[in-house]
């Protein structure tokens, strides 16, 4: 089975023990975990518009999407919409969709009040209720092929990382070869701000929807791991926040899901006391240590946490 598809019943299935007949979905990680489609990059803020829709008992999905290059085949084409503000023209598109004028709950993610009285509208039976907890609970953990995913994705950052170290420029010089490194090995998207700064180098991407990075202070003598070792070596199933605490170095440290983006849990030393690990979640762990950085991915195991080092991309 695609590995979209296998997300998509995960997430079906999470949707379903939450009684949710109908999904309106709007956030851009959610759409890509549950569709598996590739759709273009927007850069800054937008307000919530119903991008995508699932019939929870029968699969259907609606998607906003102007043509059909990157959505996979199990999506029918009379099934795609085109972009459009106009209110009237949404809700047309959303009282079509089988199953919603009988909906007794909707779901939604990242929603807007003026959405929250359309889908009333739509729906009108319908109790409507917000499912970003119940979608994020469904990404928790990851499946082999998702893991595959973020470990190519760690290839491409550690190109870009490799180009900057490598670079004889300035920081800035340094930063936009990385960059154009991983745009060249396979993602032009990074995955939050590059780091460049003195000896100090941190690079992460997108790359097929999942997030890959790491970080290193370079140069000099060899830095000090034992902290961050100590930290990733903490993180086995059934660590709560409170373990990790104890296990973590003097400084700054952080420890978050990481999968199609930042994902919980997070966990610091003044948050996520109560957060517990799980098999097969993979996690961002960095730590600051006096003049030392170090950021790794790592994948929870049923033994020894795995970094996932990077293969070629």
């Amino acid at each position: 089975m695609s590995l979209h598809l296998q997300r998509r019943a995960r997430a079906v299935d999470a949707l379903a023990a939450a009684g949710i007949d109908m999904l309106v979905c709007g956030r851009q990680d959610h759409i890509n975990y549950i569709t598996g489609a590739h759709q273009l990059w927007t850069a800054g803020t937008r307000p919530f518009g119903p991008v995508c829709t699932l019939n929870v008992a029968t699969g259907e999905i609606f998607l906003l999407s102007t043509w059909d290059e990157g959505v996979p085949d199990d999506i029918d084409l009379d099934h795609l919409h085109g972009i459009t503000w106009n209110g009237a023209i949404i809700y047309q598109r959303l009282a079509a969709n089988p199953g919603m004028a009988t909906a007794q709950r909707v779901g939604v993610d990242a929603w807007s009040p003026g959405m929250a009285g359309l889908l009333s509208a739509v729906a009108p039976e319908a109790e409507i209720v917000p499912v970003d907890d119940v979608l994020l609970s469904a990404r928790r953990t990851k499946l082999p092929s998702e893991v595959d995913a973020i470990r190519a994705a760690c290839a491409v950052a550690a190109v870009g990382a490799d180009a900057a170290i490598a670079h004889p420029g300035t920081d800035v010089q340094r930063l936009a070869a990385g960059v154009e490194a991983m745009a060249l090995a396979g993602s032009s998207t990074p995955a939050g701000e590059p780091q460049v700064d003195g000896p100090i180098v941190d690079f992460g991407c997108i790359r097929s929807h999942y997030e890959g990075g790491l970080g290193r202070t370079t140069g000099g003598a060899p830095s000090d791991t034992r902290p961050h070792a100590a930290l990733i070596a903490a993180c086995v199933p059934g660590a709560t926040g409170r373990d990790l605490r104890l296990a973590a170095p003097d400084g700054d440290w952080l420890i978050r899901g990481l999968g199609m983006g930042f994902e919980p849990p997070v966990i610091n030393a003044r948050y996520g006391t109560h957060e517990t690990l799980e098999a097969n979640m993979v996690l961002s762990v960095s730590a600051t240590t006096g003049a030392e950085y170090a950021r790794d991915t790592v994948l929870v195991t049923e033994s020894t946490p795995e970094i996932l080092s990077p293969e070629e991309p």
